[in-house]
C-alpha cells in the first residue's frame, strides 16, 4: 500500500513538472505583439507665396501728396521729362473728372486704373475697384485724342463686377507680376500709345507706364480691363 502511494505521488509530481515546463516553454517562445506606432510628421506652418509680387516696387501712400495724380519723380528720371508726362497724363484725367487714385487717409482701399492714351484716337480710362465685398468697374472715353487735346467726356459707364470677373482680373494681375514691374522702360516713340496702369492696395501705390506694348502679360492685363469695360475698339485702333 505504501509502495503504491509512493508510485502515485511520483507520477503526480512528474505530471505537474511536465505541465509547468510546457507552460514556461510556451511563454518563452510566444512573440509579444508589436505595439502599434503612428508616424508623426512635423507640420510646418504654410506661408502663401504672393503670386502677384506684392508689395514689390510700390510706394507707401502715407509718403505721397494727395494733390497730384502721380507721385514726384516716378514717370521719368529727369525733372523736365517727369513734369512733361505728369502734365500730359493729368490733363486727360482732369478732363475725365477723375481723381488721384491714392489717398493717404484710406489704407484699406484697393483700386486700379488703366489710362490709355493713343496718339490719334480717343483717350480712355478704365477703373476697377473694391468697396467692401462688392467690386465695380467704370469706363470713361473723351472725344479728343491722346496725343493732343483731350476734348470732352463722350462716354461714361459703371457696373458691378461678378466674383469670377474680379478673380480673373487678379489672376492676370499676378501673371504680369504687376507690383514688381518697373514704372519706366526704355521704349518710347512719338506716335503710338501710352499704356499707364495704376494700382493701390493696402496703403501702397504703384504705376507702370509703357509705350505701345506689342505682347506680354502686362498688355494682356490692360486688354482684359478693356474687355471688362465693354468698350468696342476696332482692330485698327488697338495700338
Amino acid at each position: 500500500m505504501r509502495r503504491n502511494f509512493l508510485r502515485l505521488a511520483t507520477a503526480l509530481l512528474t505530471f505537474c513538472l511536465g505541465v509547468v515546463v510546457t507552460v514556461i516553454s510556451s511563454v518563452k517562445h510566444t512573440e509579444t505583439p508589436a505595439t502599434p506606432t503612428v508616424e508623426v510628421t512635423l507640420q510646418v506652418p504654410f506661408t502663401p507665396v504672393e503670386a502677384d509680387c506684392y508689395p514689390g516696387l510700390s510706394l507707401e501712400t502715407s509718403t505721397l501728396r494727395n494733390d497730384s495724380f502721380f507721385p514726384p519723380k516716378v514717370l521719368a528720371q529727369d525733372q523736365p521729362g517727369n513734369q512733361f508726362r505728369t502734365n500730359w497724363y493729368s490733363k486727360h484725367l482732369r478732363a475725365m473728372k477723375e481723381e488721384p487714385l491714392y489717398s493717404a487717409d484710406d489704407a484699406s482701399r484697393e483700386s486700379y486704373r488703366f489710362l490709355w492714351l493713343r496718339t490719334f484716337h480717343h483717350p480712355v480710362a478704365v477703373r476697377i475697384w473694391k468697396c467692401g465685398s462688392v467690386r465695380f468697374i467704370s469706363v470713361k472715353e473723351l472725344d479728343g485724342a491722346g496725343g493732343y487735346e483731350p476734348g470732352k467726356l463722350k462716354l461714361e459707364r459703371k457696373r458691378e463686377l461678378t466674383s469670377d470677373e474680379w478673380h480673373e482680373f487678379l489672376r492676370r494681375l499676378a501673371d504680369a507680376c504687376y507690383w514688381q514691374l518697373p514704372t519706366r522702360d526704355d521704349d518710347f516713340g512719338f506716335d503710338g500709345a501710352q499704356w499707364i496702369f495704376e494700382g493701390v492696395r493696402e496703403g501702397r501705390y504703384h504705376v507702370v507706364d509703357r509705350w505701345t506694348p506689342q505682347s506680354g502679360e502686362y498688355r494682356e492685363l490692360c486688354l482684359y480691363a478693356l474687355q471688362l469695360s465693354g468698350l468696342r475698339v476696332n482692330t485698327s485702333e488697338l495700338y
